[in-house]
């Protein structure tokens, strides 16, 4: 398939309203700074491009491994039900302080508990009750509903309904959506690349020698495919003691993996513990192969900013990354085994494969690398990801009185 083909399917061009775009007042409810990941590093990215008069309701469980958060009202909101009735009045005040045309919700398909789905359910109800249009952006979904028929009954599925747009990060999300009874318009998106990875020099010409610096930069838990990884890096080390590992990030398996580590007897990996701005932008540059094995995805903001900086990419097709990926051509793909339990979704000798090849090939690796960061700082630019997202919420705010929006601008399979 094409790239043309694979490509996002929601790329919106504004078409002569960006007075509109200037006007429109539109709430966005994303996780708290502490409550960190994706969510909340997509709007701090976008937030400077968007001509709309945005506005900002935070939701979310605060947690210690997203920086240092440990003000007196994150420890209060520790607490779940006084967290929750929160950030709901939160939301109920700046609705009439603001008074939007457009609430953004951004939404988690997290079936084992519900619990975020639940909590944005009402968001969308209390825009609901003010009379405001809704635009529900899914986030986080879980790849084992991808093609079933699960989740077209219940109040949830109902609730969501009335949002006037749906956006998700995956086409087969979309697909999800249709089979379970959305109506259009249902919006293809993506994450979004920040400008400091941007701007930052992404040549990856590095000779005829093999580059077996390899980078883990994520949230640590089991569903990023890291204990997998660790096995694969085992099976390296016996044979080649130059590859490097570097670990960025915190989590909740951190000590656990700290732990496998060391009965590994893998002494020279690299645990940074959680990084921002420039010792971020380091460990990209210090890396030569950027490996991502997650089980369930939405769209990773780290994948994007390892594209942009020039990073080959051994990785899953988890989620979106199914349509902007490419098995040859952006890396390596490894598949997950069917009907393994966590913690063994990937063979570990098919990943040290797929890493050998790619470290020991400076050809590949080379094209790889043009080719990922000529991509990512197109697409994933802020600026441009903050312009779809514009036309996506003015399409909202322009739709009738129904539940459902009229499309007003043009949307196109462009790249």
């Amino acid at each position: 398939m094409t790239r043309a083909a694979k490509s996002v399917d929601a790329s919106a061009r504004i078409s002569g309203n960006d007075q509109h775009s200037r006007s429109l007042k539109v709430v966005i409810v994303r996780d708290r700074p502490s409550s960190g990941g994706g969510i909340y590093n997509y709007y701090t990215s976008i937030a400077g491009h968007l001509q709309a008069r945005a506005v900002f309701s935070d939701v979310g469980k605060p947690y210690s491994f997203y920086g240092s958060h440990r003000s007196p009202f994150s420890q209060l909101i520790q607490f779940t039900p006084l967290r929750l009735l929160v950030d709901w009045l939160s939301l109920v005040w700046k609705i009439i302080c603001h008074w939007p045309e457009v609430v953004l919700v951004n939404a988690c398909l997290d079936p084992f508990t519900f619990r975020s789905l639940r909590r944005d359910a009402v968001n969308v109800l209390i825009a609901g009750l003010f009379r405001r249009k809704v635009v529900v952006f899914w986030r986080g979904w879980e790849n084992e509903f991808c093609g079933t028929p699960k989740g077209n009954a219940g109040w949830l599925c109902r609730c969501y309904k009335l949002a006037a747009a749906q956006v998700v990060l995956a086409g087969r999300f979309k697909e999800d959506l249709i089979r379970w009874g959305f109506k259009d318009p249902i919006y293809v998106e993506t994450a979004v690349v920040g400008e400091e990875f941007i701007s930052a020099p992404a040549s990856r010409e590095n000779g005829a020698l093999p580059q077996k610096n390899l980078l883990f930069l994520s949230r640590v838990e089991v569903a990023k495919g890291i204990f997998e990884l660790i096995e694969a890096y085992q099976l390296l080390k016996e044979s080649d003691s130059d590859y490097t590992l570097t670990i960025a990030g915190d989590g909740p398996a951190l000590q656990a993996l700290r732990d496998r580590v060391t009965e590994l007897g893998l002494a020279d990996v690299n645990f940074t513990g959680f990084v921002t701005r420039e010792a971020k932008l380091k460990c990209y540059r210090d890396a030569s192969i950027f490996c991502f094995l997650s089980y369930s995805e939405g769209m990773p903001n780290a994948v994007l900013e390892a594209m942009a900086m020039g990073l080959p990419l051994i990785s899953s097709d988890a989620g979106g990354l199914r349509d902007i990926l490419t098995d040859g051509e952006n890396g390596f793909i490894v598949r997950q085994l069917k009907d393994a339990l966590v913690g063994n979704k990937f063979n570990p000798l098919e990943v040290a494969e797929a890493i050998r090849r790619l470290s020991n090939d400076a050809k590949i690796r080379n094209r790889t690398s043009r080719r990922n960061a000529r991509y990512a700082r197109k697409r994933f630019a802020a600026a441009n990801v903050a312009q779809r997202l514009e036309v996506i919420c003015a399409n909202a705010a322009a739709s009738s009185n129904g539940c459902r929006s009229t499309a007003r601008s043009t949307y196109n399979n462009q790249s």
